[in-house]
């Protein structure tokens, strides 16, 4: 009986030490998953917390965006002013007229640069249109005259053309420009190169005027029919020569000292003629052959 007893004591001892050790296993499994848990939900509004502070920064950039867009298209950015730079023989006022730019409108979204560019542009007196923007409220535009340099009589009118032969207009009027005579035109028309059937004298007496024009000198009339071409300062005084030569003397500047040397003289009749190196003479006759 007694040896049944301490075997009984042993059974129940074996047991709660089992029971201690499953509870014991048991409570840091608890910790950890509640730990897990716990985490997750601190995540979960970690999220939350980012979301709503991210789409609070959209929306402040969005009210800033706009406020800046509202800002751009008021008032304070339209067109007050327009200014043209480089006009010769057009006013300002013509060319903002061709142009058709406004004020009024915003400089920044619909100042109309591309149209009042190619507006400009349709005109063959403008060989470059450049259209900028001061903020906050002027317009300027820039243009680049082709400068009219000759005419040439054709019919009833007279043609003007710049120093490269390209046709600027049409006038019912003398334009009092170097008139260009003994030229048979095959082609006229307005933008573009005059064609005559004397295309190389024509293109070497375009640039002998060039020189005339630099060199501070001034023809009024030219007869181009031959290659020895015929020069008039006045109606009865005339230089006789190839365009090369002539071009050759204005830019040495020889021409123009006979020239004023003959005006000092108060002549005003008679032919220079014109060989090479500059040389010149002169001879009281007009020399019409």
């Amino acid at each position: 009986m007694h040896k049944t007893r301490k075997q009984d004591f042993g059974s129940v001892d074996l047991l709660a030490a089992k029971k201690i050790e499953e509870n014991t296993q048991e409570i840091p499994s608890k910790q950890i998953l509640t730990s897990v848990l716990q985490m997750k939900q601190v995540t979960r509004q970690q999220k939350r917390e980012k979301r709503r502070r991210l789409l609070i920064g959209l929306l402040v950039l969005l009210i800033i965006i706009g406020a800046i867009i509202i800002f751009l298209r008021s008032s304070y950015f339209a067109i007050k002013d327009i200014k043209v730079e480089g006009m010769n023989y057009y006013s300002g006022a013509e060319v903002i007229n061709m142009s058709g730019a406004t004020t009024g409108r915003n400089i920044l979204f619909d100042a109309g640069k591309s149209e009042i560019q190619d507006n400009l542009e349709k005109n063959p007196y403008f060989k470059s249109v450049k259209v900028k923007r001061k903020l906050p409220s002027t317009i300027i535009i820039k243009v680049e005259e082709r400068p009219q340099i000759a005419s040439i009589q054709f019919g009833d009118s007279y043609i003007v053309i710049d120093d490269e032969g390209i046709v600027l207009r049409r006038a019912d009027l003398d334009p009092k420009l170097t008139l260009l005579t003994g030229l048979t035109i095959s082609k006229m028309t307005i933008g573009e190169n005059i064609e005559a059937e004397e295309k190389e004298i024509l293109a070497m007496t375009l640039r002998m005027l060039n020189t005339m024009r630099d060199g501070d000198m001034y023809f009024k009339k030219i007869d181009v029919a031959r290659v020895v071409i015929k020069a008039y300062i006045y109606d009865n005084l005339m230089v006789k020569g190839t365009p090369g030569e002539i071009t050759e003397a204005i830019d040495s500047g020889e021409l123009q000292k006979v020239v004023t040397n003959l005006f000092e003289q108060d002549i005003s009749r008679g032919t220079i003629v014109m060989g090479g190196s500059s040389y010149m003479s002169f001879s009281p006759e007009l020399d019409e052959d």
